[in-house]
């Protein structure tokens, strides 16, 4: 090993030493170095593999069916709208298989979860728990975070208080066929960590949840979101991400924008948005409302 006074002299420069300036400011304007995160466009577009398959979760948001498009692995859905997957389902720290988790991406809901406010689904207006033609569907965000059980997933049974000034409030209608809650489509805003991403801003979004008889759920949130908002959530870790997540960051940039597909910029044409497809897992819990006395009701989904 090395003394004290060995390791001070080898990190005196750290962060500022060694391949660190050279990683982060290797993009060139006229000549001169910039941050390659700030401007990723400064550097040539080192061109990721896209995916190629068929298969891929989300919804039909455009009401079309092309060869760009996916068919769902569980609804059977096709003409699924899901480019932020094309763009980086190939890159290694995203890949996996089901019920494995992305190692990045789950790093980083796993280390925000514990102090960011929990996000809410009640579905109310229930009659029938398997079949029911009209139902409401809240997302919401509590002031509360979520707790933990033995097994480092979100505890069950929680009381969550309700955000009286939350942004994130959207109610929508809804249905269940057959124990599946589905959804028409919304526009959302979900308020989150800033080193996830602070906004979560939906457009033409869509939810499927599968009822569980323990009362948790799961399924899919997707819709059309900034592209570059999803690209600065990685652009923030800077050359630590590209170090320890083997991420190409202005990799990303130039893939999120090459199949962006909505909301084309009126001057540009370019696309600003990029269709995309979330994995919800949720537990049952308890939510309570500014000034109410009594909690959730039979014939709710809290």
């Amino acid at each position: 090993g090395y003394a004290n006074q060995e390791v001070e002299e080898l990190m005196k420069d750290f962060p500022n030493g060694g391949y660190i300036p050279i990683t982060t400011m290797r993009g060139r304007v006229n000549g001169e170095p910039v941050n390659v995160y700030a401007n990723p466009w400064t550097q040539p577009d080192p061109d990721l593999m896209p995916i190629t398959g068929n298969r891929g979760f989300g919804f039909n948001l455009d009401g079309n069916v092309s060869s760009e498009d996916f068919t769902d692995p569980i609804s059977g859905e096709q003409g699924v709208d899901n480019q932020m997957y094309r763009a980086m389902g190939c890159i290694q720290n995203f890949a996996f298989h089901a019920p494995d988790l992305p190692i990045y991406p789950y790093a980083q809901w796993d280390l925000t979860r514990d102090t960011a406010p929990a996000w809410v689904i009640e579905v109310r207006e229930i009659d029938d728990f398997l079949n029911d033609e009209n139902v409401s569907i809240i997302l919401d965000k509590s002031v509360d975070s979520i707790k933990r059980d033995t097994n480092g997933d979100a505890l069950a049974d929680m009381t969550l208080r309700i955000d009286p000034n939350s942004r994130s409030r959207t109610v929508i209608n809804g249905r269940i066929k057959n124990g599946i809650v589905t959804s028409d489509a919304f526009d959302a805003k979900l308020e989150a960590d800033p080193m996830l991403l602070p906004l979560f801003e939906f457009s033409d979004a869509r939810i499927r949840l599968t009822l569980k008889d323990d009362g948790a759920a799961e399924g899919v949130l997707g819709g059309y979101q900034p592209w570059e908002a999803l690209y600065w959530s990685y652009a923030q870790g800077a050359w630590i991400v590209e170090h320890s997540a083997g991420i190409d960051i202005p990799g990303v940039y130039y893939a999120l924008k090459k199949h962006a597909d909505a909301d084309p910029d009126p001057e540009t044409g370019e696309n600003r948005a990029i269709s995309t497809a979330w994995w919800v897992d949720a537990q049952p819990a308890i939510i309570v409302y500014e000034q109410e006395s009594q909690t959730a009701t039979a014939g709710s989904l809290r």
